[in-house]
């Protein structure tokens, strides 16, 4: 099919359901809701094969819920509203809802969220008016407010020697805190790079007290990994072996000792056609061409780890294929067609995902196997 932006689906289709999470041994999945479904407050639970829902009260918001986490026995649900005003908080404890909403203004909030089971902390994306920090504990939530003078500040948060974490994304010029936040105290670093360049980085790779991040950028120009040891405090830059282009690497993940990414791509440009493998040990990298040299909004942003090979999702862009990438860089690739897939998860040892078919406009739960087929578990 030929490509289309992710946000023209937004409009386009009625998406109740994208996300995946492990919730009391079993999986949920939070209300998503597109343009044309905004009203839509249901988050599903799936029990085996069999899915009840819970119903939320809510406003009509488009793209309610993309980051949950959980804190103790609670279920935290992070608001993200892409194109709304949506400050509520939603803490599920087993099938009781908590509302809790946010003197703050703002939309397209938080995108990522991360927990060490005791906190959890989301740094702001931010499409307009969100400068806060959202932090939760045993105490409940909180609101941290930093000063950051730029919109889409940040994606990416990870837990890491003590800290939460999160590299600078920026829409605009001139943006290059990475941000750590220990619950009380929060640390600002300036990351060496080319400041001139937008949308720097996504998301971080933690490895033991180091963090990585692999160059995205919005232009051509940053063609460096990003290494930040936690404990001293100083940032290492190794260059990549990978032609230069516009959005490189929007997700990152670790297989054997290495990191891959496979490319995002812009709309108006076809050289994005190769992915990364950078060893951590050696601290070199390969280039990968993965045969798709044409552009393309979300083309590789969701990626998970499985066994010895990475499991890389098209999420948004249908006319793209699954790809499985080993460490030695031997790919594989699956097309299903008309197929929106989100994000995937590993559950009971095997890799679930909902996708959501553009034909027929029904939402399932998919369990993948190693060879790329995949089993029906239930419809939403």
């Amino acid at each position: 099919m030929k490509y289309k932006a992710f946000q023209d689906f937004y409009k386009e289709l009625e998406i109740k359901h994208l996300i995946l999470h492990e919730y009391n041994g079993k999986l949920i999945s939070p209300p998503f809701a597109t343009e044309l479904c905004k009203d839509y407050s249901k988050i599903a639970v799936l029990e085996g094969t069999s899915v009840s829902y819970i119903d939320l009260d809510l406003p009509p918001v488009t793209s309610k819920f993309n980051a949950l986490a959980q804190v103790d026995d609670s279920l935290w649900l992070i608001p993200y509203g892409i194109w709304d005003k949506f400050n509520i908080i939603v803490e599920l404890n087993n099938t009781s809802a908590t509302y809790h909403a946010i003197d703050k203004p703002g939309k397209g909030q938080f995108y990522s969220i991360a927990s060490n089971n005791n906190s959890a902390c989301s740094f702001p994306l931010g499409y307009e008016g969100t400068n806060y920090i959202i932090y939760i504990n045993k105490y409940g939530l909180q609101t941290v407010e930093y000063t950051a003078e730029n919109v889409k500040a940040h994606m990416g948060t990870v837990w890491c020697n003590g800290r939460y974490w999160s590299m600078p994304r920026g829409d605009e010029p001139g943006y290059t805190n990475l941000l750590g936040f220990d619950g009380t105290d929060l640390e600002t670093f300036k990351v060496p790079v080319d400041a001139s360049i937008t949308r720097k980085f996504t998301d971080i790779v933690p490895i033991d007290n180091k963090l990585y991040s692999l160059p995205y950028g919005e232009t051509e120009g940053l063609t460096d990994v990003v290494e930040f040891d936690t404990d001293t405090h100083q940032f290492t830059l190794y260059p990549l072996d990978v032609p230069d282009f516009p959005k490189k690497f929007n997700t990152q993940i670790v297989v054997g000792n290495s990191i891959i990414g496979l490319p995002y791509g812009d709309e108006d440009d076809d050289n994005s056609n190769y992915g990364v493998i950078f060893n951590l040990i050696t601290k070199q990298s390969i280039s990968l061409d993965i045969g798709l040299n044409f552009g393309g909004k979300y083309r590789y942003r969701s990626g998970i780890s499985v066994d010895n090979y990475g499991l890389f999702f098209p999420t948004g862009t249908p006319s793209c294929p699954i790809i499985k990438v080993y460490e030695d860089g031997t790919i594989e690739k699956k097309f299903y067609e008309d197929t929106m897939f989100g994000r995937p998860i590993l559950y009971n040892n095997a890799v679930h995902v909902i996708g959501y078919d553009i034909t027929t406009k029904i939402s399932t739960v998919y369990k993948f196997n190693k060879d790329l087929t995949c089993n029906t578990i239930a419809a939403l």
